[in-house]
């Protein structure tokens, strides 16, 4: 590899100077193309070509505090600063383009590219044997195993508006749209080499609908058209498929190898420097793609992009930034130190950005009556999407909250919307809600027995069902049993949770208020869809008290800005030649927040962008 002077280097870090962060992990994998084993860095300096090195002016004062997320300053976030140049190397390879990441947008990208004659190397960090996809259900447009079972039609343009209205105009409208109009083909494309067998292990999450099922609450519309793989056939299988097509068509896949670096020459992609077990390897390439997912796991990186979370946590209330699942922001690193731009605009997590589920039961019940720790009502509770709903949890005292609702709670709580982490009454969950209720009131009663048995294995509550940690959902929505109070009148209710005084007249208050309400069929104080106005008024009455955290997600959904064809932009707001990035790296797919008008929208983008991100990237080398 050639030496590069320092600067060289710091030319290309001034490109990036204006508010750039990333966050991502890496996969390896090669694609047909020609290798020099054991080939070393040679001394001649070549002009323009730069690689990163360590030093006290590299990217650590790049972004001003002007350009990013919260006006946080860059100085101190050592991700920022790129490793020391790398000069000698176990392998060299020459190839049109290397995929960094194996995940959906990975795999569908490189499949693409493969099947187009492109050379194409996909490196993943995981060895091949411990590799498994994450997650299992995508949503989809007009897929053709999903007509052939019932699900309704979906018009690309009213998801796209219905799409925009969600993430306030701030989505990537080029992206939202390419996915609408591509998203049935791109299915039926990802899962065309799958048996009869393996799809009939297919199931749709919301559908057949449920007897009170609905599609729209207020202007926010959803739709069931899910595709979900819990079975033998998962998406690990699945993504083994999609693999075994592109290097059938000359890609290759490197695992065990993880991206450490771009080379870029005169501000253009024109390497990748990845490391193995052994040592370090460079491919010579003319486009790279960041397909590295989140930055989660990186708590640096947390603490840059959400300064705006950070800014509403309650220390006694224990919240805190975490991230169940995600990886190190390898690929947003990569392309900052390139001068990619980071995402301004706050990133989005996964279920982050309101009371946390997984603490907090009332997130799977949007059909009760919420007050707050003074026992007055704050908001709407069936506003249409569940990660938004919760906001308001964001900027007010957590010390108290409370749920309630009567005994016809069970038919109101049928009433839903297909999305991410909704409560559904199917497969068991409402006759295990139903015996919820009654053994607290049994309790309340005094009469309460133990049962000695144990749910059965695929039934609801067994392992491998419904609410169970090998079902469906992982733990889903019944991961968090709730502790019931109960009282035949809501004054005896108010008793039996602790309240008195004032907070005690306010909770009865606001009960009587919100019944008035319910007859009228307006909710004049805060405008909740009159199709879900349920009263609290028939006896035995219940609550739950919970104290909800904020600041845990499962994934992040972005980090870096790009064009309409996922060509990562630099301080200027223009493409950077050959610099690509899809899937969670990639920003401006959602607004403030993950959310979900289809279940597994976050899955379908990256398999339905990941293929477009290929179409633009073999685009961009046929007219190179």
């Amino acid at each position: 590899m050639k030496n590069i002077s320092r600067r060289d280097f710091l030319k290309g870090a001034a490109a990036s100077a204006a508010g750039l962060a990333t966050a991502g992990i890496l996969g390896a994998c090669s694609s047909d193309t020609s290798v020099t084993k054991g080939s070393t860095a040679g001394e001649k300096e070549t002009p323009g070509q730069t690689t990163p090195q360590a030093t006290e002016a590299s990217t650590t004062a790049a972004p001003s505090t002007s350009g990013t997320p919260g006006g946080v300053a860059a100085g101190g976030m050592s991700w920022m600063t790129p490793p020391e140049e790398v000069t000698e190397f176990e392998a060299e390879y020459e190839t049109d383009v290397v995929i960094c990441g194996h995940g959906y947008a990975g795999i569908c990208s490189c499949r693409e590219l493969a099947e187009q004659g492109v050379k194409t190397i996909l490196i993943e960090k995981t060895q091949e044997d411990m590799y498994m996809a994450v997650g299992n259900e995508f949503g989809a447009l007009n897929a053709s195993i999903l007509k052939e079972r019932g699900v309704p039609y979906i018009d690309p343009v009213e998801f796209y508006q219905n799409f925009m209205l969600n993430s306030q105009n701030y989505a990537n409208q080029e992206l939202i749209m390419k996915f609408a109009q591509n998203s049935g083909e791109t299915t039926d494309w990802y899962l065309s080499d799958l048996t009869k067998e393996d799809l009939d292990t297919m199931t749709t999450a919301y559908f057949p609908e449920a007897e009170g099922q609905l599609r729209q609450i207020g202007a926010l519309k959803f739709w069931p058209s899910v595709c979900s793989f819990y079975g033998a056939c998962n998406q690990t299988k699945i993504q083994g498929l999609n693999r075994q097509a592109a290097i059938s068509h000359g890609a290759q896949v490197l695992f065990g190898t993880r991206a450490h670096y771009l080379i870029m020459n005169n501000g253009a992609v024109a390497g990748v420097v990845a490391k193995t077990e052994t040592g370090y390897i460079k491919l010579n390439c003319k486009a790279a793609i960041m397909a590295t997912g989140g930055f989660g796991s990186d708590p640096e990186m947390m603490e840059y992009f959400y300064q705006d979370l950070k800014g509403c946590f309650i220390e006694k209330n224990g919240d805190a930034l975490s991230c169940m699942m995600d990886s190190d922001g390898q690929g947003i690193k990569m392309a900052y130190w390139a001068g990619g731009h980071l995402e301004t605009w706050p990133v989005p997590g996964m279920n982050m950005k309101h009371y946390s589920p997984s603490a907090s039961v009332q997130a799977t019940m949007p059909q009760a009556l919420w007050l707050d720790h003074n026992g007055k009502r704050f908001c709407n509770e069936f506003y249409g999407t569940i990660e938004h709903r919760g906001r308001p949890a964001l900027f007010m005292n957590r010390d108290a909250f409370y749920v309630v609702f009567d005994s016809d709670f069970p038919e109101y709580r049928c009433h839903l919307v297909p999305q991410h982490g909704a409560w559904s009454p199917l497969n068991g969950n409402l006759e295990s809600f139903q015996k919820e209720l009654k053994d607290a009131y049994d309790k309340y009663k005094g009469t309460y027995v133990e049962e000695e048995t144990e749910a059965a294995e695929g039934e609801a509550g067994g392992p491998g069902g419904p609410g169970g940690e090998d079902g469906p959902g992982h733990g889903g929505p019944m991961m968090a049993p709730a502790e019931y109070s109960v009282g035949e009148t809501i004054e005896e209710l108010a008793d039996n949770l602790g309240l008195t005084g004032t907070v005690r007249d306010n909770f009865i208050a606001a009960v009587a208020r919100y019944n008035e309400m319910c007859g009228a069929g307006v909710d004049s104080d805060f405008g909740r869809d009159s199709a879900v106005l349920f009263p609290v008024s028939r006896g035995p009455f219940y609550a739950v008290k919970t104290t909800p955290t904020i600041g845990s997600s499962m994934v992040t959904c972005g980090g870096l800005l790009t064009d309409g064809e996922q060509n990562v932009l630099d301080a200027n707001m223009d493409p950077i030649p050959g610099l690509y990035a899809s899937g969670n790296c990639c920003g401006r797919r959602f607004g403030n927040e993950y959310f979900t008008p289809i279940p597994g929208v976050s899955l379908a983008f990256a398999i339905v962008l990941g293929r477009e991100c290929g179409k633009s990237v073999a685009s961009f080398i046929k007219n190179a």
